[in-house]
């Protein structure tokens, strides 16, 4: 750790660490103890008792790593500043883009495993829950995904794709689209018709029942092309 994240108080140095919950909702403070045990740090950051909490380390590579409460955390090494505590008594394990992690509740939302898996840009990737011999199930932000005591539930991301319907900004979480789910996600009924709109010209063009859009093909165009009823 640099001199920069030390600061110096009652004759000795004093170590930054910042400690979440489990929504990441990390917040900072400052131990004395350049060695301090899972519990110091859990009454420190004021989850009490700490004997009804868990404690984890973030790791430089976005792992988390669980730290029982009478072992020692050397904070004087890169990237051991950070940790999640959650108020349970059992970890459960999840499986993100086939990184596995300890969770220490056993319940995950969309975002979190998005914050998992370190995504620069949340907003523009999805979470799919793998599920055997059926199709993926896409996991809004604010969905719950439920882990299992036994067995390990297994998370995807992936790319999300932008739309424009009628000046309403939309995410979808497939390559292409229809002509009758771009109605339904405008709001109009599909025998209202819809034309594809070049944003820049103005230019439009109807899309016959059932077209395919490629999104993949617009992706790097999505502020120019947008989608009207008509």
């Amino acid at each position: 750790m640099s001199t920069q994240d030390r600061q110096l108080g009652h004759g000795r140095d004093r170590f930054r660490v910042a400690v979440a919950n489990a929504d990441f909702d990390f917040r900072g403070l400052k131990v004395d103890d350049p060695k301090p045990t899972g519990r110091q740090l859990l009454a420190a950051a004021g989850f009490r008792p700490p004997e009804e909490h868990l404690i984890f380390q973030v790791l430089h590579d976005g792992a988390l790593q669980e730290r029982r409460l009478d072992e020692t955390v050397e904070l004087r090494e890169k990237g051991a500043e950070r940790f999640i505590a959650f108020r349970s008594d059992r970890s459960f394990r999840v499986e993100v883009d086939e990184r596995r992690f300890e969770w220490g509740s056993a319940k995950l939302t969309g975002l979190i495993a998005k914050q998992l898996a370190g995504a620069d840009d949340p907003a523009c990737i999805g979470v799919w829950l793998e599920r055997r011999d059926e199709p993926d199930l896409f996991i809004e932000d604010t969905d719950v995904v439920e882990l299992a005591t036994e067995g390990i539930e297994k998370l995807r991301t992936g790319q999300l794709f932008l739309l424009y319907i009628e000046e309403k900004e939309f995410r979808w979480p497939k390559p292409t689209i229809i002509t009758e789910q771009i109605a339904e996600l405008g709001g109009w009924d599909p025998s209202e018709g819809v034309q594809q709109i070049d944003l820049a010209t103005n230019e439009a063009r109807t899309l016959e029942p059932g077209a395919i859009v490629d999104l993949k093909e617009l992706k790097t165009f999505a502020k120019k092309i947008g989608w009207r009823r008509g």
